[in-house]
């Protein structure tokens, strides 16, 4: 029996990590449900959330919090970033939010405030980058463009029609945008011109060059959502509203890797979701464990229960909810002191509800 015990403890933790992996009789078997989980019939979705009388809510606040994917107790939400080293069942929470866009079973917006929808075609361009090379004495890339007189004669060469970009002179755009002007900027129409030569498959695969997101660009995650006291319950609670992964611009990868200068990246929201639409997908998906490696948790218990580590950077606020860094630029420490201003007033009004 001891040695059987002894066995288990130095088993590694990338194995017990596994569902049905002690009684699995073939490698197809290892991250199925056990023959316990499939007689007792567990539930297979989340708990619903419970109903919240309006006039039960003492008090509520929205807040937005940013998910730091560097913090080591964040880990369990970044890894694993290569997915060729793991079996099928552990994916980041990044893979089921991003499968699930594209396939178009999860709903996606532009904005945390959920009004307007993001195209996927959008989504699409956004993950991948391409650049056309300059081909310097090569015949290749922009050189071969050149030689045809540029991008629109290019274009216009293969029969391609320019649409609203038809007869416009580069040369009479403005290089920069003025303030609250929609104009055309010489440097948006350019970029339309490549888009079209991308889109009609025009070049050669060795005239440009490509930059594919990749999970390891994920280096935050924002989640929306609302702190409230429920007087029946007498309990303070939290709901995520929605949440929206933070990458890096394959854009901006591209620059710095071609750029011999420090250039910082440029991190964008990918997308926003509402989280209730994901629950069903997150309930499935099942996130490393690292106190107990034989009890994987879903993400949905994860985020729910608040499994990991956040700071605030905007509240629902008077000034149209205004960020942190709009009435505290450029002090991060400042920003990181007010954050935990925020957090100590809303735990504060929980205790005020026990003072008489």
């Amino acid at each position: 029996m001891k040695y059987l015990l002894l066995l288990i403890l130095i088993l590694p933790a990338s194995v017990l990590g596994q569902r049905n992996i002690l009684n699995a009789k073939s490698p197809d078997e290892i991250g199925q449900k056990t023959i316990d989980e499939l007689i007792i019939g567990e539930d297979d979705s989340p708990l619903a959330y419970a109903y919240v009388n309006e006039r039960d809510v003492l008090f509520s606040q929205t807040v937005w919090e940013i998910i730091d994917l560097n913090e080591r107790v964040n880990f369990p939400l970044y890894y694993p970033t290569d997915t060729l080293v793991v079996r099928n069942e552990r994916r980041p929470l990044i893979h089921y939010l991003i499968t699930n866009a594209l396939d178009g079973y999860i709903e996606i917006y532009d904005r945390d405030n959920l009004k307007n929808k993001l195209p996927l075609d959008k989504l699409t361009s956004t993950l991948t980058y391409k650049k056309i090379k300059p081909g310097t004495d090569e015949g290749l890339g922009l050189e071969r463009i050149n030689s045809y007189g540029g991008k629109k004669a290019f274009l216009e060469s293969f029969g391609v029609d320019l649409g609203e970009f038809n007869g416009i002179d580069p040369n009479t755009l403005p290089i920069s945008k003025a303030e609250d002007s929609e104009d055309l900027t010489r440097g948006e129409y350019e970029s339309e011109l490549e888009r079209l030569i991308f889109e009609n498959n025009l070049l050669k695969r060795e005239e440009f060059s490509e930059e594919v997101f990749d999970y390891a660009d994920v280096s935050k995650f924002k989640i929306k959502g609302v702190w409230y006291f429920d007087k029946r319950q007498a309990e303070l609670k939290y709901r995520p509203i929605a949440i929206a992964p933070v990458i890096e611009s394959p854009q901006s990868k591209s620059k710095r890797f071609d750029s011999t200068e420090n250039i910082d990246p440029v991190f964008i929201d990918l997308f926003w979701m509402f989280y209730p639409d994901t629950r069903n997908i997150l309930f499935e998906a099942e996130a490393f464990n690292e106190a107990n490696t034989s009890k994987p948790v879903n993400f949905d218990h994860l985020i729910n229960s608040r499994r990991f580590s956040a700071y605030i950077y905007k509240e629902d606020n008077v000034y149209q909810d205004r960020s942190l860094k709009e009435y505290i630029p450029e002090n991060a420490l400042m920003q990181l002191l007010e954050s935990e201003r925020i957090k100590e007033k809303i735990r504060n009004k929980e205790q005020d509800m026990w003072s008489y």
